[in-house]
Formats: structure tokens, sequence, C-alpha cells
């Protein structure tokens, strides 16, 4: 597979802008170059991306934050390899995603990312242990195997106790942390998670949010989470706020 030669200089993006890199410096774990995104719903072209620049370095804790149809939710999605661009490059190290098929994108999303969604999408035939092991089995595993690494995964995040109920017979705070652990089954570099507080109660987004925040400070995994409560956007190491398919704004986090 042929990698494309990186540009030495990105746009900016409303004054955010990438930095040229060091001769010989390891590059970000995530490069995303003047990213755009169009499409039409009816005869109206939406334009959810315009124009992205954006760095995301190994063991960042990134908060993409802004309302409701800035475009944040797009653009973790193609940092997912789930939708393609319609202009601009992202890189992983000195991969250029999107030269890959989408087969070859799965495969690499299955074994680098591990995605947590809003709400999550059970096998309803399988308890919660069976559910969390599944992107193991899929991959190949011995199933007895993918239990066992299912099986621990969920008593360091204090939900043993769960592996045989059902996920529908959970809690929205208990689901979510069974859609993590499933999220971490295959020991991925990197999270990325969509508005993964959206529908629970305070005291339980709060525990995601910490549970989160633990997984980024003391497992050194790589966290990006899309939000828009403005309660969480002085947590993790980094955030930038989105408005109308640009990034406004980029801040670094200073209370950890």
């Amino acid at each position: 597979m042929n990698k494309k030669e990186r540009s030495k200089e990105t746009p900016t993006s409303k004054g955010v802008g990438v930095p040229t890199e060091s001769v010989g410096k390891k590059p970000p774990l995530i490069t995303v170059e003047n990213l755009k995104k169009s499409f039409r719903v009816g005869k109206n072209k939406v334009r959810a991306l315009r124009g992205v620049d954006l760095k995301i370095e190994k063991g960042d804790f990134l908060l993409i934050y802004g309302p409701s149809g800035c475009g944040k939710t797009t653009l973790l999605n193609i940092i997912a390899g789930l939708d393609t661009p319609t202009a601009g490059r992202l890189f992983y190290r000195d991969l250029d995603l999107f030269t890959l098929d989408e087969d070859s994108r799965g495969i690499f999303r299955s074994k680098r990312m591990g995605i947590v969604h809003q709400l999550s999408n059970w096998v309803r035939s399988l308890n919660t242990i069976e559910n969390v092991a599944l992107p193991l089995i899929i991959e190949g595993k011995k199933e007895s195997e993918a239990i066992k690494h299912a099986k621990s995964i969920m008593s360091d995040l204090k939900i043993g106790d769960l592996a045989h109920q059902l996920p529908t017979q959970l809690s929205g705070g208990q689901q979510q942390k069974a859609e993590i652990a499933r999220a971490l089954v295959s020991k991925p570099q990197i999270i990325l998670a969509d508005e993964p507080t959206g529908d629970l109660d305070t005291s339980s987004a709060d525990e995601i949010m910490g549970l989160l925040d633990y997984l980024n400070k003391q497992l050194g995994r790589t966290i990006v989470l899309v939000t828009h409560n403005p309660n969480y956007a002085s947590m993790g190491t980094r955030k930038i706020e989105m408005q109308d398919g640009v990034i406004t704004k980029s801040t670094c986090n200073t209370n950890e």
C-alpha cells in the first residue's frame, strides 16, 4: 500500500493552525489536514466540515465541544474511518487512512480503535459478557479466550457482576460501562466516544467521565470525545470548540 507524501504546511481553520513537523520528529498519532465534508439533503448542499486542521498526540484526552450540527460527530466519524471526507487527508502516524479501501479501514479500526456510542448496539440474544467479547470472536479468537479476556475487563471496570445479565436489563450507566468494556476488549490505542453521557443522569454521566479520565491518565489511552455538555468542557488535556463546520478555538487544559 502506498503512503502519500505529507504536506509540510497545512491551512488553518479560523486561526487554528497545524504547526510544521520538526525534521526527524515522530509524527502525531493523528493528523487532520484541511478536512472537508459536504452532502446533500434534498436540493440543499450541507457543508458539515469546512476545512478542519487538527493534531492529536499519543496520550491526549481531546474534547470536541460545540452545539448540535456544528460538525463534531462528522469529524469523529471520519477520524474513525466510518465516513469519508469530500476533501482533505487524515493520517495515523505516516499512514494516509483514506488510501485504504473500506475493508482495510475496517481491519485497521478494529485493531487500533475502540468506539463508544451514545446509544449502544447490542446483540439481544447474547448476555453482557458475550457482547463485550464479540469483537474478539469476530477477529477469530477462541470463544473461551475471548470470554476470559472480557471477564477481566469487566472486572477492572467493576461490572463483573453484570456479566450474565442481558444488556437491555442494565441501567443506562451500566450499559455505558459495558460499552466501554467492549471498546477496550481489543486493547486499542485510541478510544473514540460520541456523546457517551448524552442520555445519562448527572451522577451516571459523572461516573462515565471519571472512568474515561482514569483510562487516559492511568492507562495511557488516547481519547477523543465529542460532547455538547459545558459541565465537561474543562476535562481532558485539550479542548477544541467547533461552530458551523470549523474549529473556532483550541485550549490546553492545565487542571490535571
